[in-house]
């Protein structure tokens, strides 16, 4: 196990800090602080700037056009860079009041697969009542997952057309292929459950199709071995609430981990945005064609 050289790269004090990507658009950091409904960006100079959001966003991406896609809790809209104007694109279970938007990536065709949240607040007695979707370019919308409770940890090997998925209270990241334009998905065998670092949240993929793992409540991030599911490096975290995490930087090298203010008294470090230098590399982030 490992203990890297874990660096603050922004003491930011987020609420919810999730849904972290590098933009190669502009060279920057961008993630949303979910419950502060705000959206972040850290660009190269080390320079930090902050939206104001008219509601919780549970994810952004990027475009191929200008601006970002947003997952607000009931719909999915397109926003201008400088989140001032924001266009509604697709509804999301407007019938299920329990639900929000969460965890979501863009897929290699161009769509974005995301997944729903119970966020009743009896979380022993949730029950599995979310989902996962696909949103095509063309915007038709294609139920993929139900009997979920809380949609994280998505991530895609590109080169591999493999798919990782976690509800987060099961601990089990799941392993699906999926065919062109996710016409089919097909579940693969999965053991990469793990005992003592936590709960699975949000994920990537590095170049040798390794798996990092946000483990919230378990202040730490696991890197997987994918073919054997065992676990090839662990790198404990100054929160115990890491949230996501995203190569970053020119080179995509650097590792960003967002997190949660869920005890400021006990957990200092939790809402900051951190940075741990890595011995791999990132994918380049995909851009949507919505």
């Amino acid at each position: 196990m490992s203990s890297k050289d874990v660096s603050t790269a922004l003491t930011c004090k987020n609420k919810l800090g999730e849904s972290c990507f590098w933009d190669p658009r502009s060279s920057s950091l961008i993630w949303t602080d979910i419950d502060g409904k705000k959206i972040w960006k850290l660009d190269n100079k080390n320079q930090s700037l902050d939206y104001n959001l008219p509601d919780r966003a549970g994810f952004i991406l990027p475009r191929k056009k200008d601006g970002f896609i947003i997952g607000f809790p009931k719909h999915i809209a397109i926003s201008n860079q400088d989140f001032s104007s924001f266009e509604k694109i697709c509804d999301v279970e407007i019938n299920i009041k329990q639900t929000r938007i969460n965890d979501a990536k863009v897929d290699p065709y161009g769509g974005i697969v995301f997944g729903t949240y119970n966020e009743d607040p009896d979380k022993i007695n949730r029950k599995p009542i979310a989902n996962l979707y696909r949103l095509a370019p063309d915007l038709s919308l294609t139920h993929l997952l139900s009997n979920i409770t809380v949609s994280n940890g998505i991530a895609f090997s590109q080169n591999e057309n493999i798919m990782y998925f976690a509800d987060t209270p099961t601990g089990l990241i799941r392993k699906f292929e999926f065919t062109h334009d996710f016409k089919k998905l097909h579940e693969l065998e999965s053991n990469m459950t793990f005992n003592d670092v936590g709960e699975p949240d949000g994920a990537t993929v590095d170049i040798n199709n390794n798996y990092w793992s946000a483990r919230v409540r378990g202040k730490c991030i696991i890197c997987i071995n994918t073919k054997n599911g065992k676990i090839i490096e662990k790198i404990d975290l100054p929160t115990n609430t890491p949230t996501c995490v995203t190569f970053g930087d020119t080179d995509l090298s650097s590792l960003y981990v967002t997190s949660l203010r869920a005890d400021p008294v006990n957990d200092a470090a939790g809402g900051n945005l951190h940075k741990i230098k890595t011995e791999t590399k990132g994918f380049k982030q995909l851009l949507t064609d919505i």
